[in-house]
C-alpha cells in the first residue's frame, strides 16, 4: 500500500482544516509546488478543496467528493484590481495532461488578460456560436449518461436518437445558432415535422439499404422528445441557460388500441407450430413463442443472457432493459421454453445466433412469415406487449 507522502499530508490535513473551520493562526489556503507526485497523491474528501501552485499565481488543482482532479485558473479580466470579480476556468483533467503542460497553458491564458483578452469569456462566446448540428454531434460523441440509469444510451436506442434528429432536426434547425432557437423555432419546427416536410426517401447504413423517414404528429412528438434531451445537455454544459423545448406546444401521444385479441394470439401461435414443423428455425420460433408469453420487448428475449435467468425465482432479472434493471415474472411455460435451450459453449447467451459470438437477432423475419400466415399483414411483435401490458391492467 502507497503512503501518501508527508508534504502532500500536511497540505490536505491544512486544507480540510481551513475548509471546516478556519482557526486563528491557520492559513486560510493551502499552497504548493504543483507536481505529478504531489497530485497523484491528492485525495478526495467530503467536500471539494484547491491547492494552488507556489510559482504561477492563480493556478491550481481542484478535487471533487467525486474524485475528479481538474487544473484551474483564477484571474481577474479587464485590467484586474479587487474590485473586479474573480474568473475560474477549467484547464484540463489530471492524467489528461502533465502538471507541467497545465502551468504553461496557465501562463498563456495569464499573457492573454494581461493583454486584455478574457479566455474564459472567449469561450464562452464560441460556445453560443455553436449550431444546432454541432450540438448533436458533440452530444454524440461525449455520448453522457442519462439521467434516469446513470448509464449512457443503448447503442440500439442512440441510433434510432441521432437518425431521428439528423433526418428531422438538421434540416430544419442544424444551422441555427443554439443560443438563437427559441421556443418559437420549435413550435414551427414541430408544425413542419407533423406536415410531413422533412418525409422522404434516403439511403441506409446498410450497403445499397434505402430509409424511409416519415413525418406526421408521432415523429413530431418524438424528434421533440429528443431535442429536448439535447437542449437539457446543453444546459448542463453551460452553452446555453434554458431548454427551448420545454416550454414548446409538443403533440400530445394518442392512446393505442392496436393489440393482439384472443383469437389473433391462436392464430399466431399456430402459426409458428406449423412453421416449426417445416423447418423453420427453432431458435426463432422459441424466440418468439416467449414474446407471447411474457410480453417483454424484442430485444429482451433476444439477447437475453443465462445468468438474467432466475430458475428458482421463476423470473428473469434484466440487467439492461431500456429502463435500466429489470425483474419479469415468468409463467411455467416460459420457463420451460428456457431451460429447454441448448446451451452453446463459450456462449452466454439463451438465444445464441447461429453464425458468430453474438446474440440471435432474426426473429422479425419469422414474425413476418407467422403474421402472413396467419392473415394478420398489420400486427408486429410490439402488438404482443401492448396485448400483455392491456391483460395486466385488467
Amino acid at each position: 500500500m502507497c503512503r501518501q507522502p508527508a508534504a502532500a499530508r500536511q497540505i490536505t490535513l491544512t486544507y480540510i482544516r481551513v475548509a471546516t473551520r478556519w482557526r486563528p493562526g491557520a492559513p486560510r489556503m493551502a499552497r504548493a509546488k504543483i507536481t505529478k507526485r504531489l497530485v497523484d497523491s491528492l485525495e478526495r474528501q467530503a467536500s471539494r478543496y484547491v491547492i494552488y501552485d507556489t510559482e504561477v499565481k492563480g493556478f491550481g488543482v481542484r478535487m471533487t467528493p467525486s474524485g475528479t482532479a481538474t487544473y484551474i485558473l483564477e484571474y481577474r479580466p479587464d485590467g484586474g484590481g479587487r474590485n473586479v470579480t474573480k474568473k475560474r476556468m477549467s484547464l484540463g483533467r489530471v492524467g489528461e495532461m502533465t502538471p507541467e503542460e497545465a502551468r504553461n497553458l496557465a501562463r498563456n491564458r495569464l499573457s492573454e488578460v494581461r493583454h486584455g483578452q478574457d479566455p474564459l469569456g472567449d469561450r464562452q462566446t464560441k460556445r453560443r456560436e455553436m449550431t444546432v448540428n454541432g450540438l448533436i454531434d458533440q452530444w454524440d460523441e461525449e455520448n453522457p449518461p442519462g439521467r434516469r440509469t446513470g448509464r449512457p444510451m443503448e447503442p440500439r436506442t442512440k441510433a434510432y436518437t441521432l437518425s431521428r434528429l439528423r433526418h428531422h432536426a438538421v434540416p430544419i434547425l442544424g444551422r441555427k445558432r443554439v443560443s438563437e432557437v427559441t421556443v418559437d423555432d420549435i413550435n414551427d419546427f414541430i408544425r413542419r415535422v407533423s406536415k410531413g416536410e422533412t418525409a422522404k426517401t434516403a439511403l441506409g447504413p446498410r450497403k445499397r439499404g434505402r430509409v424511409k423517414v416519415r413525418g406526421g404528429e408521432g415523429a413530431a412528438r418524438k424528434v421533440a422528445a429528443d431535442l429536448s434531451l439535447i437542449f437539457g445537455y446543453a444546459v448542463e454544459k453551460g452553452i446555453v441557460i434554458a431548454n427551448p423545448v420545454t416550454a414548446a406546444r409538443k403533440p400530445r401521444a394518442g392512446k393505442r388500441y392496436d393489440y393482439l385479441n384472443e383469437s389473433e394470439f391462436a392464430a399466431i401461435a399456430q402459426a409458428l407450430t406449423e412453421l416449426e414443423v417445416e423447418g423453420v428455425s427453432p431458435t426463432g420460433i422459441a424466440v418468439l413463442r416467449l414474446l407471447l408469453l411474457t410480453g417483454a420487448r424484442p430485444s429482451e428475449i433476444e439477447q437475453l443472457r443465462w445468468a438474467e435467468v432466475d430458475q428458482a425465482g421463476r423470473c428473469l432479472r434484466l440487467e439492461k432493459s431500456k429502463t435500466g434493471y429489470s425483474v419479469r415474472p415468468l409463467s411455467q411455460m416460459a420457463l420451460e421454453i428456457i431451460v429447454a435451450q441448448p446451451r452453446r459453449l463459450g456462449s452466454p447467451y439463451v438465444f445464441p445466433a447461429t453464425r458468430g459470438d453474438g446474440p440471435f437477432n432474426g426473429s422479425k423475419k419469422i414474425w413476418v412469415q407467422a403474421r402472413e400466415r396467419a392473415g394478420l399483414p398489420n400486427r408486429v411483435r410490439y402488438h404482443a406487449r401492448h396485448a400483455i401490458a392491456s391483460i395486466a391492467c385488467d
